[in-house]
């Protein structure tokens, strides 16, 4: 199932489920509008949604279908013209970094002669603020602190069932299901924090987390290893990797980052494959400028939009 939150009646928070094929023939069902309409016991809001566990997948599932077969076409939006949210009010936001080796060898020999010292025993990951989470379709002014403004694709789980402690073999069991994260970078001021031990303000300015289109439910993908991420920069490819090539799997990063306790509201990003600009023998011809449109998909998941003032 592919779910997220747009704004509905007075701004307010409504769910919707995507439906159809990629492109312009999406649809999204209002699920609030069936259940006030029918009488219908689906949640009506993602936190209670997801607390509703399974009862609330299959009652979903059965209204959607009822939907299609009764022809109530007025509960099915097109998806272009639905003003989402972030698909879910964000807790914490546990950021992944140099987890696909590519990366981590297009970066090396730059973040060493900063300074960063590399372990590669654990994983390495950083504080991504809800503060700075915006929608797909936003726009995102760069920042007049930074010109080297750099693009990150990021897989992301979103955390719906506490954990604390799980095992690799279990932590699996928590996740809701997955997302898209552009993290983006001011790079001149993440190289300064970085020789200071610290990554925080280049990593966080307003805008710099754009997170979505919708979650993806963890029934139609039991194992994240399969999914493939890519992200392109006014229609010309910069990454692509597949989530097989991880350092550090999905189980592993969860299972991790578990010892300080999850909840429904966290996220777990994967860290991002090779093709940033900074990797770049010429960084500057590949930094993000405004006017820009950075497309952050994943056949399984969506399409992340964002774009740059």
């Amino acid at each position: 199932m592919r779910i997220g939150r747009y704004k509905g009646f007075n701004g307010l928070e409504t769910l919707g489920m995507v439906v159809g094929n990629d492109g312009s023939a999406l649809k999204v069902f209002d699920l609030n509008a069936a259940n006030i309409a029918k009488g219908f016991s689906s949640p009506s809001t993602m936190n209670a949604f997801i607390s509703g566990k399974n009862k609330s997948l299959n009652d979903a599932y059965a209204i959607v279908e009822w939907a299609e077969r009764e022809g109530e076409a007025k509960w099915f939006i097109d998806e272009v013209s639905v003003e989402w949210m972030i698909p879910i009010e964000v807790r914490n936001c546990m950021a992944g970094g140099r987890n696909f080796k590519s990366h981590l060898e297009e970066t090396l020999e730059y973040w060493t002669k900063q300074g960063a010292k590399l372990h590669s025993e654990i994983p390495m990951g950083f504080n991504k603020l809800a503060s700075c989470m915006v929608p797909t379709r936003s726009t995102v002014v760069r920042p007049q602190e930074t010109k080297w403004f750099d693009f990150e694709v990021e897989a992301t789980a979103v955390i719906g069932y506490q954990a604390e402690r799980i095992s690799v073999q279990d932590a699996l069991k928590c996740v809701f299901g997955y997302t898209l994260l552009n993290d983006l970078s001011a790079r001149e001021l993440q190289r300064k924090e970085m020789a200071n031990q610290s990554i925080l303000i280049g990593k966080n300015f307003p805008g710099f987390g754009p997170l979505g289109p919708w979650i993806v439910t963890a029934d139609e993908i039991p194992d994240p290893s399969v999914l493939d991420i890519s992200l392109s920069v006014n229609g010309q490819q910069r990454q692509k990797a597949n989530c097989s090539n991880m350092i550090f799997s999905f189980s592993e990063l969860i299972s991790h980052w578990s010892k300080m306790g999850l909840a429904c509201g966290d996220l777990i990003t994967t860290g991002s494959p090779d093709g940033v600009a900074i990797g770049r023998t010429n960084p500057m011809e590949f930094y993000l400028q405004p006017g820009d449109v950075v497309l952050a998909q994943s056949p399984q998941i969506g399409t992340l939009e964002t774009k740059i003032a």
